[in-house]
């Protein structure tokens, strides 16, 4: 049963795969497309380009109700000060997204300075604090 299931996700995924469409730009655009390192850096490229700064972390974070609080206050704070879209990229890291948010990391440090993230968390921290 278990060589089923197995088999039966790789057709899915082979399936889904090969039916996805080529954007103007030549990268594929799917919803499972599961890409390239080329492909997650170009995106990267071009969204710095057009000034969109998407900023994603991958997997599940154990947090309390304050911290959940905090982050998405942070993450206003982020997209209103800097630009900055905060996002959680989900549990699954697929080659394209790993090299457009190592890219994306690469351009954000040019662009607003190494430890803007350490130093936009402070100020957000104090801003919070504040309004308790």
């Amino acid at each position: 049963m278990k060589k089923i299931w197995t088999l039966a996700l790789i057709f899915t995924f082979g399936l889904s795969y090969s039916q996805s469409e080529k954007e103007n730009n030549g990268i594929e655009n799917d919803s499972i497309f599961i890409g390239n390192c080329e492909s997650g850096t170009k995106r990267a490229i071009k969204d710095a380009e057009n000034k969109v700064y998407n900023s994603s972390s991958y997997g599940l974070k154990m947090k309390t109700e304050d911290d959940w609080k905090f982050d998405e206050f942070y993450e206003k704070y982020m997209e209103s000060k800097y630009g900055i879209l905060i996002k959680d990229g989900g549990c699954v890291r697929t080659p394209d997204s790993k090299c457009y948010t190592e890219k994306m990391k690469e351009i954000i440090a040019t662009e607003f300075g190494s430890e803007i993230f350490k130093k936009s968390r402070e100020e957000a921290k104090a801003k919070y604090n504040k309004k308790k």
